[in-house]
């Protein structure tokens, strides 16, 4: 079974390369381009992780991450964008529940490496 991550990006292009990428890591992308639609495959489906922009129509992201977070205290939620990280520091990683950020120019094998860990990390706490 793969691991499922939830990737919601308004950014059509980025997220199909960010889809791409993940793919090739043997990990299952679902894509969302507005919060609201994430919500709802959040609601839908099972993830083991979610990977989320900040800025997006609908719903932004760490009002997204809030609730993700409410429904499921566990799960990994990493926020990749291009925000300044100073600026949402406190917003990101208070009530958008992230487990980590990463900026939009992020580095590929820091990104794959730590969204595999807290897959590892996940499938260990459920057994």
């Amino acid at each position: 079974m793969k691991h499922c991550i939830l990737h919601a990006d308004d950014d059509t292009i980025f997220s199909g390369i960010v889809k791409k990428i993940l793919h090739q890591q043997g990990l299952e992308v679902y894509s969302a381009f507005d919060g609201e639609h994430a919500w709802m495959l959040f609601n839908e489906m099972s993830f083991h992780s979610c990977l989320l922009d900040i800025v997006m129509p609908r719903m932004n992201g760490i009002d997204l991450g809030e609730r993700i977070r409410s429904r499921d205290s566990q799960i990994p939620i990493f926020y990749l964008s291009g925000e300044d990280l100073a600026l949402v520091s406190a917003e990101v990683f208070g009530r958008g529940g992230a487990n980590g950020y990463f900026p939009k120019t992020f580095n590929l094998r820091e990104l794959t490496g730590r969204l595999q860990a807290s897959l590892i990390y996940t499938n260990n706490y459920i057994l």
